[in-house]
């Protein structure tokens, strides 16, 4: 099977860079190719154009380059930037495509993964992509090149239930619920101590960074720890990082490379999620993963946080402080919820559980396509 994902942000993930860049979509990407490629499937990624080769070869993986991020008017640069797109999805010759999360590449990859023969997989991230408007995010061309693209893709995958239940509704879409995946690090030692309170993002208007602020204010008992890479509005990253300054128990640390995430989340008493809207959050299974429980303002992906006890659902800014505090003060509570938020990820999330899924789903995708056009592209 040839697999090719799209995700012009990856490329931080796959090559040492320096860029100050590491979302969710791009990780459970990179983490599902490099267990396709360890299957021995035949794995790429197209990426944007950071100034690398046309071509690279990544741990066994072809990446292969396509247009430049976040530079030059985005309006003008569509038609070109597309058409580099669509030269690079070509050129890596894919049995399947696979995009995820950023709605304004969706029609133009479904478009492109046909053209070259292959099937086409979209992967839900934050849950705007379950609306047809994408809540506001987009204009009004992208919404609909966006609905083009789910309506015509082979197979699309959503990460809860409550994801699957919205694309029913809004799109008329059937959906295979696909749980977000890590590779499940060795068990904290018993009685390892934590340190602090742990928040972890990027300096996003909609994940609410101040709020986490506002906590380590009103708990001045405990360290808190803010890390947080810049967003694309740098006034509000200075507005949070000047708010901070004035917190003695709150320490910022800005942008944290992948490789390094695991030794925060071990030190981590509590992890802390203060988002108004998200899909399901990685950052919740690497808590987990680590006996870390999370405390959130109101996200809660299909209940499981209030179902099986995983730490506390606050539902208001002033009740967070409480459920921080009572879990702060309970190392027992604490320790439980720890306990069974890894038990979760390990049946639920692990890579090596799920990973399967994936690659039948998308074998039977790139089946269906083939049949329907009558073969596939050698």
């Amino acid at each position: 099977m040839r697999v090719t994902f799209v995700s012009p942000p990856a490329y931080s993930m796959l090559v040492p860079s320096g860029i100050e860049f590491a979302g969710g979509a791009e990780l459970q990407q990179v983490t599902l190719a490099r267990w396709l490629a360890g299957r021995g499937h035949e794995v790429a990624f197209v990426v944007g154009d950071f100034g690398q080769p046309p071509v690279m070869d990544v741990d066994g993986m072809k990446v292969h380059r396509s247009f430049r991020l976040h530079t030059g008017n985005r309006k003008l640069r569509f038609l070109p930037d597309m058409m580099k797109l669509r030269a690079a999805i070509h050129r890596s010759r894919p049995q399947l495509v696979n995009q995820r999360s950023t709605a304004f590449y969706t029609g133009q990859c479904c478009r492109f993964s046909h053209e070259s023969g292959a099937a086409f997989s979209f992967s839900l991230g934050i849950d705007y992509n379950c609306h047809r408007d994408l809540m506001g995010r987009s204009p009004w061309p992208i919404q609909r090149l966006y609905a083009w693209g789910i309506a015509h893709a082979d197979l699309v995958l959503a990460q809860t239930q409550e994801q699957q239940a919205l694309m029913r509704r809004n799109f008329g879409r059937e959906t295979e619920v696909l749980p977000n995946m890590l590779a499940l690090p060795p068990p904290r030692s018993p009685g390892e101590p934590g340190a602090y309170v742990l928040w972890v993002g990027s300096l996003a208007r909609r994940k609410q960074p101040e709020l986490f602020v506002e906590l380590a204010r009103r708990l001045p008992y405990a360290r808190f720890r803010l890390v947080g890479g810049p967003g694309e509005d740098r006034g509000y990253d200075d507005h949070i990082r000047e708010l901070a300054r004035g917190v003695s128990n709150l320490q910022l640390s800005g942008f944290v490379p992948p490789a390094r995430m695991d030794e925060l989340y071990r030190d981590a008493l509590l992890y802390v999620n203060t988002s108004r809207l998200e899909g399901l959050p990685n950052a919740f299974l690497q808590a987990w993963a680590h006996g870390v429980p999370a405390v959130t303002l109101g996200v809660d992906p299909d209940g499981v946080i209030a179902r099986e006890g995983l730490g506390a659902v606050a539902g208001s800014p002033e009740r967070l402080a409480a459920a921080v505090d009572e879990l702060l003060s309970d190392p027992a509570r604490r320790a439980q919820a720890g306990e069974r938020g890894r038990a979760h990820v390990a049946r639920r999330h692990d890579v090596e559980a799920v990973g399967p899924l994936a690659e039948a789903w998308f074998e039977r995708a790139i089946a269906r396509r083939q049949a329907a056009t009558g073969g596939g592209r050698a």
